[in-house]
């Protein structure tokens, strides 16, 4: 459900951080001497524990996403 600072559900906003998050731990190179399942495994935990971290950016990437497909 969207907040009063956002029109945009919550959900999107969750998924959106979560990908944020995992694109700059991949382009980090975290975990870089584990097999790649066990980074991946790691990386997923990684973001279950700390994708709300990235709200505000998520929140402020998707209003530009709406402002620009407005024209405005």
């Amino acid at each position: 459900m969207p907040d009063e600072r956002s029109p945009i559900p919550d959900d999107d906003i969750e998924a959106e951080a979560r990908a944020m998050l995992r694109e700059t731990i991949e382009r980090s190179d975290w975990y870089p001497t584990l097999r790649r399942e066990e980074r991946e495994l790691l990386i997923q935990q990684d973001v279950d524990r700390h994708w709300h971290l990235m709200i505000d950016e998520a929140r402020r990437r998707l209003l530009q996403g709406i402002r620009q497909s407005r024209g405005g």
